[in-house]
């Protein structure tokens, strides 16, 4: 339910009638997915309002991010010189044919929450993938191909190093079993990628991701939903519908940065 005082103080500061607000936030949801309370929200914040004094710090961190990944592309900066061209088609994910299995043991309940959660993977899939490559382009264009072995063996980022190195030690032991990644960024995992980011924040912040505390948060927040799914259980519809939105938001906040990606 929308917060009454915010929506109060936002109709007396634009002097407009409760179904002029309506309109508006409506226009709003077609920009980003988003529920019409959180486009009347951020519609408050775009016109200057606290929210955080109608708000909990949750829902002003949601509206935040509404607001960076609504936003239109920020300039380059110190990557400019490395410009990865836009693409001329969008690439798309496409399933093929779903294949049939059945358990013995397993009831219909679960069996359908197989089937439910076969469709949230792939967001996560892709969306985890997109936030590691851009981590191994932008710290391989400041820092080389050898950043790896350089930016991430000393201070609080070593643990990043020495956990992905302990990862790749157990799989020689499993030969017998494919790769886990061709790169040792290929063996961090979400968090550990939130942590690369964070500690070279002058790579990636504000030329690619506009804003560090947002993308802390939006990390800290995908990371439940992302453990529950690859360990097996099923996520609610309304943490579903999250991880979807949250990668419309990354999509975004790329698609703004292209021309600061290198290739």
């Amino acid at each position: 339910m929308i917060n009454r005082q915010l929506k109060k103080a936002l109709l007396g500061k634009l002097g407009v009638q409760p179904a002029a607000l309506s309109k508006r936030a409506q226009r709003k949801k077609l920009e980003i997915p988003m529920s019409t309370d959180e486009a009347t929200y951020l519609i408050a914040h775009e016109e200057g309002l606290r929210i955080d004094q109608y708000l909990t710090p949750e829902e002003v961190a949601r509206i935040r991010g509404l607001h960076i990944s609504s936003r239109p592309a920020i300039a380059a900066g110190k990557l400019e010189q490395k410009r990865a061209p836009s693409p001329a088609v969008p690439r798309e994910l496409r399933f093929p044919g779903e294949f049939k299995v059945a358990s013995p043991l397993l009831d219909a309940t679960k069996l359908g929450e197989a089937h439910a959660m076969a469709r949230i993977y792939p967001v996560l899939y892709v969306l985890e993938n997109s936030v590691r490559e851009l981590t191994k382009r932008v710290m391989k264009a400041t820092y080389r191909d050898d950043w790896w072995n350089t930016r991430l063996t000393n201070g609080k980022l070593k643990t990043v190093y020495q956990r992905a190195a302990a990862r790749m030690q157990t799989e020689k032991k499993n030969a017998w079993h494919q790769k886990r990644g061709a790169h040792p960024v290929d063996y961090a995992d979400l968090l550990d990628l939130k942590d690369i980011i964070c500690g070279h924040q002058d790579c990636f912040v504000p030329n690619i991701i506009p804003d560090l505390s947002w993308f802390e948060n939006f990390m800290k927040e995908l990371h439940p939903s992302r453990n529950v799914v690859c360990h097996m259980n099923p996520l609610t519809d309304d943490n579903v519908k999250d991880v979807q939105l949250k990668l419309r938001r990354w999509e975004n906040i790329i698609k703004n940065a292209s021309t600061a990606i290198p290739a």
